[in-house]
């Protein structure tokens, strides 16, 4: 049987909760990310924007009235909202997006509506379709098709600027040196620089302060000089 709460002591170690209140926590639904890199709907709701106070009133708020996140419309208090991932609240007028702060701990920023239909998704993949589709796999689930004559410009590690809800391509951002990565995972977590090398699965970012050394599988390029969307 698939359990519907977790305990706060064993969550990951990403996530802004208090541990020692009370014992169980809303466990979210499986999605794109996996639990370190998302939350589910509901906490994000009482305990990153304090928009709602109970979970009573989340499920009024998402049954009666409407929360969307990434622009769709959702019902489920158990939902998980991803990293990147924004939710918008029509009822109150506010916007927030779902981003890591330089401690590596999952935050809820409060941004504009038009910056909450858009998002950044990183390629680690492509699949074959039928016909003349090529399929490229999201580190988020956010799968997007492409026509086979242009998929060769996409690259595995590149990230793309997309709007939502309609998965748009909107933009294509390289993973190369000179572009802006953010380190999402790992030690240094949280982290947004320069990429000044890459070998093989390694990669410098230069930071404002320093020089660091991660995984190029720890990073999500943002942008070119500035990042393309709201981060922190």
């Amino acid at each position: 049987m698939v359990k519907n709460h977790m305990k706060r002591l064993t969550t990951p170690k990403t996530w802004r909760v208090a541990r020692k209140t009370i014992k169980f926590i809303t466990k979210p639904q499986a999605g794109g990310y996996k639990q370190s890199m998302g939350i589910s709907i509901n906490t994000f709701l009482k305990e990153l924007t304090n928009v709602t106070n109970t979970t009573k009133e989340t499920n009024y708020l998402m049954t009666k009235q409407e929360v969307l996140i990434n622009g769709t419309r959702k019902r489920s208090r158990k939902h998980l909202v991803g990293f990147l991932e924004s939710v918008i609240v029509p009822s109150i007028n506010k916007s927030f997006r779902l981003i890591m702060d330089d401690k590596g701990k999952l935050k809820a920023t409060e941004i504009k509506e038009d910056e909450a239909k858009k998002t950044i998704v990183q390629i680690i993949g492509k699949t074959k379709l039928k016909g003349t589709k090529i399929q490229l796999n999201t580190l988020s689930g956010n799968n997007i098709l492409v026509e086979e004559k242009d998929a060769k410009e996409y690259k595995t590690g590149d990230s793309l600027l997309i709007s939502l809800p309609d998965k748009k391509i909107q933009g294509h951002i390289k993973r190369e040196k000179g572009n802006l990565a953010f380190i999402y995972t790992g030690k240094h977590a949280g982290k947004i620089g320069s990429v000044e090398n890459i070998h093989a699965g390694d990669v410098l970012i230069k930071t404002d302060k320093e020089s660091l050394e991660t995984k190029t599988s720890y990073i999500i390029i943002v942008g070119t000089k500035k990042a393309e969307i709201i981060i922190e």
